[in-house]
């Protein structure tokens, strides 16, 4: 490391960090961490640790998040030094988190803290720590969290368990167990302790892996249509021509699930409901000579406004309607001080209403289903709203219209995402969107089938509805694991505080 920067090590870290989202390869997420953790050991000034956290964390979001140049740039009509600065200012917010990670470990180390005890307790407590407050503070971001690489890995089995939030924890005592081992290389205690923990966690997620956490309810006949329209289309007259027949062609094409359910993505009319023309309404509504219930998002408009809805259509007529929780900043409704950004961007319906936590699932054929508008799924304590003082859905729905993004590693990255909740929750998850990546994921994460991104077509699918006794996140949320965060991360500050304030040299 001395022959290289730090910095620019970090840097490189986190690009690495953030290419390991999707497709999903929690090998170099691990090591791209433990990078970064073998530097945080390294570094003796708090300066210097946040430094090396800021680099790591640039690099982890610019790399993860480079499609927001697509939106503000392309769909935006934004210059394209204007669209890289936004990027680049995020990625400096976000990439806050994990300095105040490196900031706090150099702390650590200045203290006199060993190499075991920063890298595998105040590091990974930290680190899961921010991600937490990362995802709440501001509405929450939690996008390019580091367990969305785990989907395909053995940590996924935690989920049912702790959540997203607990598999970032243990993806840096992971990585933290890594860094050490690299560093106390003739520390035969030290290493034993951190292969023990090793161990431990593999083989709990190895026998965590076996358990049914939901069973089959029901089988229901979903088809998932994607528009494929692009973004600059869309808003059109002549797009907005062209996505209602090529919706109503993709709805009706043989053989169409007869009694069961079609899906299509959010905001599917640049115009509330309201205002569409009878004749319109018919022709789109009555699918499958109205034997199959519908489901797509629109806008609906209120004596007090816009608000983005899901609804539920069946025999023509809306009987169900869900609307949007968690609104996308800049997207949905501008954040005070804000609106000069948003008109310069030209985003349409910049301010809509928030729907309210007690909404109620769809019920289609006997199915409970719970719907999820865009990046609502990005928030699971927001989901197991759904199992509180209501019935448990049977199924997740994501509406989503990803077109902003154009052909992105944004579109894997959400279908990463929606793989977390199906486990979470040990319910399937069906996604409709416009561009992609519309799919069935089954309750165990995996990808049944799915369609081709930014490509019209139509999905049918046989969908396994589940049932059973909540799972334990559904129950607890991340609460128990983020109380045992604060415990450790408190218990090794106060040991360092309380004592004689000297340097352990490294062995």
């Amino acid at each position: 490391m001395k022959k290289f920067p730090p910095f620019l090590i970090a840097l490189f870290a986190g690009i690495a960090q953030g290419f390991s989202l999707a497709p999903a390869n929690q090998w170099l997420q691990l090591a791209a961490l433990a990078v970064l953790f073998f530097i945080f050991a390294g570094l003796r000034t708090v300066k210097a640790g946040f430094l090396a956290g800021l680099f790591f964390g640039i690099g982890w979001f610019a790399s993860s998040l480079a499609w927001l140049y697509v939106s503000v740039h392309d769909y935006g009509h934004q210059p394209a030094v204007f669209a890289a600065f936004v990027v680049f200012i995020f990625s400096c917010y976000l990439a806050l988190y994990p300095a105040a990670v490196g900031a706090l470990c150099a702390w650590s180390v200045k203290r006199g803290s060993s190499a075991g005890r920063m890298l595998l307790v105040i590091a990974p407590a930290a680190w899961g720590l921010t991600e937490w407050l990362r995802g709440v503070l501001f509405s929450g971001f939690p996008w390019s969290a580091v367990s969305y690489a785990h989907v395909d890995g053995a940590l996924l089995a935690f989920a049912p368990i702790c959540g997203a939030e607990g598999i970032n924890f243990l993806a840096a005592f992971i990585s933290g167990c890594a860094a050490f081992l690299l560093l106390e290389r003739k520390n035969l205690k030290g290493i034993a302790l951190a292969s023990a923990g090793l161990l431990v966690v593999f083989s709990l997620a190895f026998a965590l892996a076996d358990i049914r956490w939901s069973e089959p309810y029901k089988t229901l006949s979903v088809r998932l249509v994607q528009g494929g329209i692009a973004q600059d289309e869309k808003f059109s007259p002549m797009g907005s021509l062209t996505s209602f027949e090529r919706y109503v062609r993709l709805m009706n094409e043989k053989p169409a699930p007869e009694n069961g359910l079609i899906v299509l993505p959010e905001t599917i009319f640049p115009i509330p409901l309201q205002q569409l023309k009878p004749e319109i309404w018919k022709k789109f509504t009555h699918v499958t000579d109205g034997k199959a219930a519908l489901m797509f998002g629109g806008f609906l408009r209120g004596e007090d406004g816009y608000r983005n809805t899901a609804v539920l259509v069946e025999h023509e007529k809306i009987v169900q309607s869900y609307t949007k929780k968690h609104l996308v900043p800049f997207g949905e409704y501008v954040p005070a001080g804000f609106r000069w950004f948003i008109d310069m961007l030209q985003i349409p319906m910049g301010d809509l209403l928030q729907g309210s936590a007690d909404q109620k699932t769809f019920e289609i054929d006997g199915v409970s289903a719970a719907p999820l508008l865009c990046y609502e799924d990005l928030f699971a304590s927001e989901i197991r709203e759904w199992w509180q003082g209501g019935k448990a859905p049977n199924l997740l729905v994501n509406l989503s219209n990803l077109g902003w993004f154009g052909d992105t590693h944004a579109l894997p990255q959400h279908l990463n995402i929606s793989r977390m909740r199906a486990v979470e929750f040990a319910r399937p998850v069906i996604r409709a969107t416009n561009t992609g990546m519309t799919a069935y994921v089954t309750s165990k994460g995996e990808v049944a089938a799915e369609l081709p991104a930014m490509k019209p077509g139509k999905l049918d699918v046989e969908v396994a509805a589940a049932q059973g006794e909540p799972t334990p996140f559904v129950k607890f949320g991340a609460l128990p694991w983020l109380g045992a965060m604060v415990l450790l991360l408190i218990s090794a500050i106060l040991a360092l505080l309380f004592r004689k304030r000297h340097r352990l040299p490294l062995k």
